[in-house]
């Protein structure tokens, strides 16, 4: 029982900590990420790959040894979607929509089909699966597209009660969130409630690619939980509490490899049945043969699937297709966009913690191998001169933390103004806005006969967007054309002198 508690305490207090990062301000978020989310398998193993370091190794190395030691207990103690599931299965069995659980038959074929098809399309590029199945960048999504908005709203609405007594408080906003991935989110996060309500740990049991690769290690595991024959009474208790499914009463055994280690059948069992104990204090049963089975299995018809579909024509097609559509813009510190899409696990962190709200979830903008990953919104939004915390709270590397001196020289795009829109060129009036707003000096202005016309010079442009942002006209006369590769701009030195008829360096002509 005091093992269940200090189960209960600790889940809940790294959930409560995965809330806070979200809702957190720069700092905090960053400092939570960088501890936190190295404990986190998928954001540590990018992390590796991408830009180790001595903590998210140390993680990692932490995940695979505690796994090896005492089974899946990443899913029960560390796991914020692990912790979700539990909520709902808590309150279905206090509301009496589930009283008792009972024995699932492990779909090997399927669980080990996802893994292997998460594998091996990562390998060749595509993080589709990874994006949608990881359990913590789908509890980010979760938080940031269904939770946040839920409690600004409230918020925002509770705030015009003080206004009646003259008392007034700043109104939160929330990232701009499109609809094709607000419903993805929220489908995935209503049908993992009915599913644990109703199921138990099944989607961690047969669609979770870390549940599945975990519980293949699991196997191995020093400690094991062991029914006894000879103190069994049959009584079913440990079935009935086990919310994973894996307790089998009828030959009296345990299925490690989707066991949690939620210690409920230890405390549920009225006789000294149920242990959990050093694996060679008692008789391992050979039950692999259906597992290696399933994996096996798994694994050619992923492989097939991929070869399939990956084969040289389908490539061809997709850089075709990329080819004729603009990249959109990433943030700085992402260095490129093939880097980006294969390091970054759409966890939407970025998103919530950038200041203003300019970096917004893609939907099929990157193709479908980058699938709710994040971009640069510039219809909606401009990129802080000012701010670099994107990079600071990125868990996976997938944008690099850069020293704001640095980042405030990162190219990610180029300003480009459409003389055949721009009022300034078409009806000969002054405008000024995108000079008056952009950081970096890019926009210069040319007098003729008192009317001052735009144009930029992009050695210096940073391409923020915010010239984008304020432009009048519809559609945009100034766009920023984003780069692939990351480029570094020229630092502006300020000239004090011009000439009339020449360039003025001023922000706005008027």
């Amino acid at each position: 029982m005091r093992l269940i508690k200090t189960r209960i305490v600790f889940s809940t207090f790294i959930f409560t900590l995965f809330i806070l990062l979200f809702f957190s301000g720069e700092k905090t978020a960053s400092l939570l990420s960088s501890v936190l989310l190295s404990f986190q398998f998928v954001p540590a193993l990018l992390k590796v790959i991408s830009n180790p370091g001595i903590l998210v190794i140390t993680g990692l190395i932490f995940l695979l040894v505690i796994t090896l030691l005492f089974g899946r207990v990443y899913c029960s103690f560390l796991c914020p979607l692990g912790v979700m599931q539990d909520f709902s299965i808590a309150l279905s069995r206090r509301f009496g929509w589930l009283k008792n659980h009972s024995f699932q038959k492990p779909l090997g074929w399927l669980r080990y089909s996802i893994l292997a098809l998460t594998i091996a399309l990562a390998l060749f590029g595509s993080f589709v699966l990874v994006n949608l199945l990881d359990p913590y960048s789908l509890t980010g999504r979760i938080i940031n597209h269904v939770l946040e908005p839920a409690f600004v709203w409230l918020y925002n609405t509770s705030i015009e009660i003080p206004k009646f007594f003259n008392i007034y408080l700043f109104q939160k906003e929330t990232a701009y969130i499109p609809l094709l991935a607000l419903v993805i989110t929220l489908l995935f996060f209503l049908s993992i409630l009915f599913v644990s309500a109703r199921y138990g740990r099944l989607y961690c049991n047969t669609v979770c690619p870390v549940g599945s690769l975990l519980g293949l290690i699991s196997r191995f595991s020093i400690f094991k939980f062991t029914l006894d024959e000879d103190h069994c009474t049959q009584c079913l208790r440990c079935e009935t509490v086990c919310k994973a499914g894996c307790i089998n009463p009828d030959d009296k055994t345990i299925d490690m490899t989707r066991c949690v280690a939620c210690f409920n059948c230890v405390a549920a069992c009225p006789q000294p049945a149920i242990k959990y104990q050093h694996a060679s204090s008692f008789k391992t049963q050979n039950k692999w043969s259906a597992q290696r089975r399933g994996f096996v299995i798994g694994s050619v018809a992923a492989i097939f699937s991929v070869l399939l579909v990956f084969n040289d024509r389908t490539r061809a097609a997709i850089a075709a297709t990329r080819r004729n559509q603009k990249p959109p813009a990433t943030p700085p510190g992402a260095v490129t966009l093939r880097r980006f899409t294969q390091s970054c696990s759409a966890c939407h962190l970025c998103v919530s913690a950038c200041p203003t709200k300019v970096l917004t979830p893609s939907f099929f903008e990157y193709g479908a191998a980058g699938l709710m990953q994040p971009l640069m919104d510039f219809e909606k939004s401009f990129c802080d001169y000012e701010c670099n915390a994107c990079g600071k709270v990125c868990p996976t590397g997938a944008i690099q933390p850069l020293p704001l001196e640095i980042k405030k020289l990162v190219q990610i795009g180029k300003a480009e103004i459409f003389e055949e829109i721009c009022v300034v060129y078409v009806d000969h009036n002054n405008c000024g806005a995108c000079g008056e707003v952009c950081p970096t000096h890019v926009i210069s202005f040319i007098d003729k006969n008192n009317i001052l016309y735009p144009k930029v010079d992009t050695k210096y442009c940073i391409g923020c967007g915010a010239c984008q942002l304020v432009c009048p006209t519809t559609p945009k006369s100034i766009i920023v054309e984003p780069n692939e590769v990351h480029q570094t701009a020229v630092k502006y030195r300020h000239r004090r002198r011009h000439r009339r008829g020449q360039d003025t360096q001023e922000g706005f002509p008027f």
